[in-house]
């Protein structure tokens, strides 16, 4: 599995495009979307809950990457989460909206794996669970945490991936925020140059 700063910057940039959809200016109204930011992060972090269920019981490893890694369970949990709260207006939109955010965990996971490359070393997963059968990117672009103990937890190894997840997901968002800025200065200067063609 991935570590939790991935799927964190995966949240991040979900929360972007609805930011985006609804022409929202976060600069100025930040406060007011931090709910939904916090949402979506926590969505895109919550397969991994099963984790926990490890932390207290050793016995319960069969757990992790098991029905929250699927797109059965991805689907549930949209639906009820919208049923809750609506992160986007209308019901389907906030839907979708939250299976992106849990979806994009899966995603990052199917591509994790202990080498990076085309290598087979994805640790699969039930993507169309209850059927059991795992599926797992040949191809690997990110590291999995080792997670066998509490020392495992904390050691370099997984300090190294911590570090290569951050500096990766960093620059894919600021490509991301680069290109948006660009597009957005072209859509003005469009408008602009029809508004003088307007007057003319």
């Amino acid at each position: 599995m991935a570590s939790p700063i991935a799927h964190t910057f995966a949240g991040f940039w979900i929360f972007l495009i609805l930011a985006a959809q609804l022409r929202t200016r976060l600069a100025t109204q930040w406060r007011e979307w931090l709910p939904r930011l916090g949402v979506l992060i926590l969505v895109a972090n919550l397969p991994d809950l099963d984790f926990l269920f490890y932390c207290f019981d050793r016995n319960a490893k069969n757990l992790h990457h098991s029905f929250t890694h699927s797109l059965t369970f991805a689907i549930l949990i949209s639906v009820a989460l919208s049923c809750v709260w609506r992160i986007a207006p209308g019901f389907w939109r906030s839907t979708i909206l939250y299976f992106t955010a849990y979806s994009s965990h899966l995603l990052i996971d199917f591509f994790t794996g202990t080498k990076i490359g085309w290598t087979h070393t994805g640790f699969g997963m039930p993507l169309f669970w209850p059927w059991s059968k795992e599926f797992s990117s040949p191809l690997i672009l990110t590291f999995g945490i080792r997670y066998k103990d509490f020392a495992a937890l904390f050691s370099l190894s997984n300090l190294w991936v911590c570090t290569y997840e951050l500096l990766t997901c960093s620059a894919i968002t600021a490509v991301a925020l680069v290109l948006s800025k660009r597009r957005l200065k072209s859509r003005s200067f469009e408008r602009l140059g029809s508004a003088e063609e307007g007057i003319l």
